[in-house]
């Protein structure tokens, strides 16, 4: 008789895992630790948050529920400590963990494992597995970014910066592609390859922020294929040997702004509070993004049978607002198209222009972001209630004036 199939299934699972023994022997300290958590309780709320591994997640959400425990105890008279546990069992940056470890409490190994396990299964616990990277409370604009870099990462990062960028500005390119993640897992993740870019399309726009004075970094671990220009200003960090975690956070928090897909990598200059172009997003509707003042040039979505654009009313109503799978985009008979060179040259072109303050918008471009904007906080097909998912980023004013229909 196999009696480990006879255990219940949260027992069983727990044998099953690796370091069964260091487990069961912390198990009476965690289970005293986590008595004395729900001891304390009115008087302090001690809550165990799960760090995700992936990157993107690894920084934002992080951050995010960094920012609502700071401000938790701002508004409330009970305090709220929140221990982060990070299963550091494959981190996605290794410098970026150490930067998390420095600045939150943090736990890891068999006794996070085992605090953050127990703790979940216990209502009286706040502690919960799932997380969010959405702002929904407007706190990056209240608050400072946290992280700070000692001041030999300064010195280092700056150096490096000062050698490729005579102007002193640069701009992060992060273009998403199907590389990365077939690294991570064996998992098949071709169900969202409509969400990447071909990064040859960014070459005009890359070197085009090259002339008005940027050195452009192209970010990314690992890539599908080189960012292929002869400007000494647009460089391939990604592929060129140049790569290092520590720069991969280091530029990210410095850059005068990033230009991204929807990446995991846009994380960065999230949390240091840089500007931010989402352009060639698939995902017309992503509420993590939407909810910071970042700048939108999404992807076009075309019928099928007829090739023709459709409107943001039509994306709503075929539920594709917000299609993170290709089946969804299959059932609703439409195609996502990429964005050209020229349409990226124009994004990056205004992205610029706004961030060096010289942008003018015209009245009719105004009137479409107010448009636009009542349309993405009120709609009840993208609300549960009005302006539950907090709109604050507008779309880039070439987009809605090269395409008025969007808003038809």
């Amino acid at each position: 008789m196999n009696l480990k199939s006879k255990l219940p299934p949260r027992l069983r699972q727990f044998v099953e895992i690796d370091g069964k023994l260091p487990k069961l022997l912390l198990l009476p300290f965690a289970l005293v630790t986590i008595g004395f958590f729900i001891l304390i309780k009115p008087v302090v709320t001690i809550q165990v948050f799960k760090v995700w591994e992936r990157f993107g997640h690894l920084v934002a959400n992080t951050d995010v529920m960094r920012l609502k425990t700071l401000h938790h105890n701002k508004s409330h008279k009970k305090k709220l400590i929140t221990i982060f546990y990070n299963p550091e069992r494959r981190p996605s940056n290794k410098y970026m963990n150490s930067l998390w470890r420095q600045n939150v409490p943090t736990v890891s190994g068999h006794w996070g494992w085992l605090l953050n396990d127990i703790s979940t299964h216990f209502k009286l616990m706040n502690s919960s597995n799932s997380s969010t990277d959405i702002d929904f409370d407007g706190l990056y604009t209240k608050n400072f970014p946290l992280l700070k870099f000692n001041d030999e990462d300064i010195k280092s990062g700056q150096n490096f910066v000062d050698k490729f960028c005579p102007s002193g500005k640069f701009v992060c390119l992060s273009v998403r592609d199907a590389a990365y993640l077939s690294t991570r897992s064996n998992h098949d993740w071709s169900y969202h390859n409509f969400r990447d870019s071909n990064i040859d399309s960014f070459v005009s726009a890359s070197e085009t922020l090259a002339d008005m004075g940027y050195t452009v970094f192209r970010m990314g671990a690992v890539v599908e294929k080189p960012l292929n220009s002869v400007n000494p200003y647009v460089i391939d960090y990604a592929t060129n040997g140049m790569r290092s975690e520590f720069l991969d956070i280091y530029l990210g928090a410095h850059c005068t702004f990033c230009v991204s897909n929807s990446s995991g990598f846009d994380a960065v200059p999230r949390i240091f509070k840089r500007p931010l172009l989402i352009c060639d997003e698939a995902v017309q509707v992503e509420y993590s993004h939407l909810a910071l003042q970042t700048i939108h040039y999404p992807k076009i979505i075309r019928e099928v049978s007829t090739g023709d654009q459709l409107g943001l009313q039509e994306i709503i109503d075929r539920r594709v607002a917000r299609a993170y799978q290709s089946a969804t985009l299959y059932s609703a008979q439409v195609r996502i198209q990429d964005l050209n060179s020229e349409e990226l040259v124009e994004a990056v072109t205004e992205m610029a222009q706004r961030v060096e303050g010289t942008f003018v918008e015209t009245p009719e471009q105004k009137e479409m972001q107010a448009k636009l904007n009542h349309i993405l906080r009120t709609h009840p097909k993208l609300q549960p209630s009005p302006n539950y998912y907090p709109i604050r980023a507008q779309f880039a004013s070439c987009f809605l004036s090269r395409y008025p229909n969007f808003l038809q």
